[in-house]
């Protein structure tokens, strides 16, 4: 597999994954292309699609931190899905990457946040189970109850609050941590 970092808006690679991202996260799970297109300059934020004999198979975004990285989206082509390749994307990115990894999961309520949860945990992954609220993205969207998840092991409570911190401040633009929905 090959990672390839995105800068270019305008670029062929960021159009089709731009079609990944659209068809794999619900409108409270993304942003605008608007507001992405203004986020691609930002320094901590890395958008990458992923490559499996030259094809676009994939894509991950995520933060760097200093001291985590945070793995907002993570998502596979619709069409080719359930082929391993998400384990395999995961795999090698747990491989490259030696700083602790955080991610959002929905609360398991339903069974398809059970299911990603359970990838996850076969991946590596712990479940957090502190109260974490994923902030709204832009005006018009809602809030979403969640858990962090992190590789390689679990986090305390005053790990949780500074990377809740962190988090919302640097990626979701927050004043403050936000504490509830």
């Amino acid at each position: 597999m090959e990672f390839k970092k995105i800068e270019n808006s305008d670029s062929r690679e960021f159009k089709e994954a731009w079609k990944i991202y659209e068809s794999s996260f619900l409108p409270n799970e993304r942003r605008s292309l608007e507001l992405q297109i203004k986020l691609m300059k930002n320094k901590l934020y890395n958008f990458f699609v992923v490559l499996e004999n030259k094809i676009l198979v994939a894509i991950i975004t995520y933060w760097d931190s200093g001291t985590f990285l945070f793995v907002e989206h993570l998502a596979v082509k619709e069409d080719i899905r359930g082929k391993f390749i998400g384990s395999k994307l995961l795999k090698d990115y747990l491989i490259r990457n030696k700083q602790t990894i955080v991610l959002e999961v929905e609360i398991p309520s339903t069974e398809i946040a059970i299911k990603r949860i359970n990838f996850y945990e076969k991946m590596g992954f712990k479940l957090n189970k502190f109260d974490y609220v994923q902030p709204k993205y832009e005006k018009g969207k809602s809030p979403i109850s969640m858990f962090l998840m992190t590789y390689p092991k679990t986090i305390n409570e005053s790990e949780f609050v500074l990377i809740r911190e962190k988090i919302h401040l640097s990626v979701y633009g927050c004043k403050k941590p936000l504490l509830s929905s």
